[in-house]
């Protein structure tokens, strides 16, 4: 419905509205299009922490919205309700002292006798606390759904991998039985096979102890890592791979330079990254690979590692690019476990990551701490 004023845009005198601003914690502010002015009222100016003697106007009051997605949505709604359309959205501020804060924002046109729009109004609440809790909520479902996913994971390993083993044995061993005192080469040949079972049973087990380990991480361990002391190591440990491959690596911390976060788990999360990247270099070209950090639009620091190498069938292969004793290239030396460690080191301290990959072009994981 079309709201028609006769009085000045900025008139929030009567003690209804100061009693229910109060009590809500809601901020009123508005623009006068004829008068090219704008206005905020006690409230908003508390919630804002605005010094006494500051005079908001259209370009500064943009300024109180947090760079980025958020400063561009409330441009936008503001633009649309210039033009008639009223809005309701949830969006980022930060207030005169560079604090940031969540917000629920409504405004609406203002028209006059002749149904053309002077103005704006509207108000904002800090739902700071709120919506924090319901971000933390949702994290805290993602987490839980990562853990589900992991054991469901680990259960699979253990039914199936761990069967498969004992099973042989079990073969084997009833094999050497039968046999009793048929030739010696046939007992070697058992007792081999024996051999070759019991390594590949406790390599088994030691990857499931290592996924064990990383699920109970104690949290106090963590701290301050460098991400080019990190690397540093890393490009000395494979630096025999990246001469024998030609690699160019590309490498830029500058914008997020440092991390909290275990030590070895970030040079053990950025070794096997990089050596996959080189281990899956194109037949046709040399390795070019681009490490770099930097804040996203949510304000958290990411790791993101792009090589130009052989690539992943994402549409057949992408439910599965994390689960353990998967590989999708004929390499001899791919045992499948790089990837699934990588990303439960990251999950354990509430990171996430992503694969972004085209075949025969590129592949890019996006590491979110």
């Amino acid at each position: 419905m079309k709201e028609y004023r006769k009085k000045p845009l900025h008139s929030f005198d009567d003690f209804y509205y100061k009693e229910v601003a109060s009590l809500t914690g809601a901020g009123g502010w508005s623009i006068d299009f004829e008068n090219k002015k704008s206005y905020l009222d006690p409230e908003a100016r508390a919630i804002l922490a605005l010094p006494e003697d500051y005079k908001p106007s259209l370009f500064k009051l943009v300024d109180f919205y947090v760079e980025g997605e958020h400063r561009d949505k409330a441009v936008e709604v503001f633009l649309a309700c210039s033009n008639g359309t009223a809005f309701k959205t949830v969006v980022k501020m930060q207030d005169y002292n560079m604090k940031h804060f969540w917000v629920k924002a409504t405004g609406r046109p203002c028209y006059n006798d002749k149904a053309e729009i002077i103005g704006l109004r509207g108000v904002f609440i800090d739902i700071n606390e709120e919506k924090t809790k319901e971000l933390a909520l949702e994290e805290s479902i993602k987490v839980i759904d990562q853990q589900n996913k992991r054991l469901q994971n680990f259960t699979h390993i253990v039914s199936h991998n761990l069967r498969s083993h004992t099973s042989n044995l079990q073969l084997t061993l009833e094999l050497l039985d039968l046999t009793g005192n048929d030739t010696f080469t046939d007992n070697i040949e058992l007792l081999n096979g024996l051999t070759v079972i019991s390594k590949n049973l406790n390599h088994t087990i030691s990857d499931l102890n290592e996924v064990v380990a990383i699920s109970n991480v104690n949290l106090d361990t963590t701290k301050a890592v460098k991400f080019q002391s990190v690397y540093e190591r890393v490009c000395h440990t494979l630096k025999k791979e990246i001469i024998g491959a030609g690699a160019d690596i590309f490498v830029d911390f500058t914008e997020f330079p440092e991390v909290n976060h275990i030590e070895s788990y970030l040079e053990s999360i950025m070794q096997n990254l990089l050596s996959n990247a080189l281990k899956y270099k194109h037949p046709d070209r040399n390795p070019n690979i681009q490490i770099c950090t930097y804040i996203n639009d949510d304000e958290k620091g990411c790791l993101l590692i792009k090589d130009n190498g052989v690539g992943i069938d994402l549409e057949v292969f992408g439910d599965r690019v994390f689960n353990m004793y998967q590989t999708f290239h004929n390499n001899s030396n791919a045992t499948g476990v790089g990837l699934y460690m990588t990303r439960n080191q990251i999950e354990s301290l509430g990171g996430t990551i992503k694969i972004e990959s085209i075949p025969d072009r590129y592949t890019t994981f996006t590491i979110e701490f």
